[in-house]
C-alpha cells in the first residue's frame, strides 16, 4: 500500500512538471524556455556598424535642422 502511494505521488509530480493548468481548467503542455544561441563576433561587428550608421544619420539630420533654423 505504501509503495502504491509513493508511486502515485511521484507520477503526480512528473505530470505537474510536464503540464501547466490553464484558466479554463485544461492541462496544457509546458513550453520549453527559449534557448539563447551564442552570437559570433561577426554579429557584434554588424550590430556596432548599424549603431554607428544610425548615429551618423541622426547627427546629420540634427546638423541640417540647425542649419535650417539658423538661416
Amino acid at each position: 500500500m505504501n509503495s502504491l502511494v509513493l508511486r502515485k505521488t511521484a507520477l503526480d509530480r512528473d505530470t505537474a512538471a510536464k503540464y501547466t493548468a490553464s484558466p479554463l481548467g485544461r492541462l496544457l503542455p509546458r513550453q520549453k524556455p527559449a534557448r539563447l544561441r551564442r552570437k559570433g563576433p561577426v554579429f557584434w561587428a554588424a550590430l556596432a556598424l548599424l549603431v554607428l550608421a544610425a548615429d551618423f544619420v541622426l547627427a546629420l539630420l540634427v546638423w541640417l535642422a540647425v542649419e535650417f533654423v539658423m538661416k
